[in-house]
């Protein structure tokens, strides 16, 4: 159990409210702070690390903010191999740079830690769907909803990837099921 004194603790929660009300450079700042005093100031390494991606316009490898912000997503990770919420947040990362097989890599490494993460499903579900790979991208949709049904408000895209793999027609009427799940997502466990 990692320890902070009670003003890392309220620094750290300040950094996080700002963080959360969109002022991702003040929370930059502030989580710069907090690593100056404790570099291993865990929860704000993995903080920091989302924050240096939020703060870009465009977000993209080439900028310096974001191999920062894997480097610090990376540290936290060496801290606490059990944990998959600072791989989960490289692989958010990863997508919004538009890195997609390898955030798909990443929530592979998410899912080998904690097998019914139904987030990180639903990510490898909406990448794939990004990628066109329809009928994919519906075997971790219906996985995903299987682990956490309340995911189904945010699956708006699922009907539009059936038409496109040929599921549904124009009126909306199945015309064939989706295929087995393959084999490399059975070991997800349901």
């Amino acid at each position: 159990m990692r320890k902070f004194s009670r003003k890392q603790d309220e620094s750290y929660r300040e950094a996080a409210s700002l963080l959360a009300d969109g002022m991702a450079q003040d929370a930059i700042d502030r989580f710069r702070e907090i690593l100056d005093e404790k570099p291993n100031h865990y929860s704000s390494l993995i903080a920091i690390g989302v924050a240096l991606i939020q703060v870009q316009e465009t977000p993209s490898i080439s900028d310096p903010r974001t191999e920062e912000a894997f480097r610090y997503l990376d540290q936290a990770a060496s801290m606490d191999r059990k944990n998959p919420v600072p791989i989960f947040n490289k692989g958010v990362c990863l997508r919004n740079i538009g890195m997609y097989e390898e955030a798909l890599e990443t929530f592979d490494q998410v899912l080998a830690i904690e097998k019914k993460n139904p987030l990180a499903v639903l990510h490898k579900a909406e990448i794939n769907y990004e990628l066109e790979r329809w009928e994919e991208s519906l075997v971790l949709a219906k996985l995903a909803l299987a682990r956490d049904p309340g995911l189904e408000g945010s699956m708006g895209w699922v009907r539009n990837a059936m038409k496109k793999a040929g599921l549904l027609d124009d009126d909306g009427n199945v015309i064939r099921k989706v295929k087995e799940e393959p084999s490399e997502y059975r070991s997800y466990d349901v």
